[in-house]
């Protein structure tokens, strides 16, 4: 499909570029998070206090960044058209992003018991996706009928297809939108769990602070 730039502005493959590397960047910080929580040293302990405090807000641009870019590509860049599985994982990413602003506004770190479910679904989602675009698993009927789950419109940094002897093959680092959104319920997923807090005070909620600050005061008047 041609790409059409929109007056001088990004075309829909460069965007793609552009989320991908977003992409990466989220799947190093997963390792990273990881790594620190497995190996402990001074350094990670205070890298994971710091995650800790703006957990729900990184967590909370990860779903909507994801949100965004998806319905862009499928409402003004090149109309694109979900598949399937797209589908599945754009309910629970986008479940996601609207649960962790409200959490990220509020304060609320209660919420990874409810998003931590959704974004692990969806990362088995993504998962079961990456493996039917790289044929380990044959789409269903209905994917091909509607839109094929296995043909991806874009792949950034990498070939994934057929080639002209029709021997499917890949090249390079092929990133498709269901790997950028497994990356993405990944860090999620890290973001929610893995970073802890260097002072316990923290984890004290807004509501138990102040009700623990007037504890044995007298009443005002």
């Amino acid at each position: 499909m041609p790409i059409v730039r929109h007056n001088g502005g990004m075309s829909p493959s460069d965007l793609q570029d552009f989320l991908a590397v977003l992409a990466l960047v989220a799947a190093g910080g997963v390792v990273l998070m990881v790594a620190a929580k497995v190996i402990p040293s001074v350094a990670s302990v205070r890298f994971l206090a710091v995650l800790h405090r703006w957990q729900l807000w990184l967590a909370a641009l990860v779903a909507t960044t994801a949100s965004l870019g998806s319905l862009w590509f499928s409402e003004y860049g090149d109309h694109w058209l979900p598949c399937r599985f797209c589908w599945f994982q754009r309910i629970f990413m986008y479940s996601s992003a609207v649960i962790l602003i409200i959490a990220a506004i509020r304060k609320d770190r209660g919420v990874k018991w409810y998003v931590v479910p959704l974004a692990s679904a969806g990362l088995v989602l993504s998962f079961w996706h990456n493996l039917i675009e790289h044929r380990v698993i044959e789409e269903s009927k209905l994917c091909i009928s509607v839109t094929s789950c296995a043909n991806p419109w874009h792949v950034s940094f990498g070939k994934l297809g057929f080639n002209r002897d029709g021997v499917f093959e890949w090249s390079g680092m092929p990133m498709t939108l269901a790997v950028m959104a497994f990356c993405g319920f990944a860090a999620i997923l890290a973001l929610l769990l893995t970073p802890e807090a260097l002072d316990t005070s923290d984890e004290v909620p807004a509501s138990e602070a102040v009700k623990e600050e007037h504890d044995g005061e007298p009443a005002a008047g």
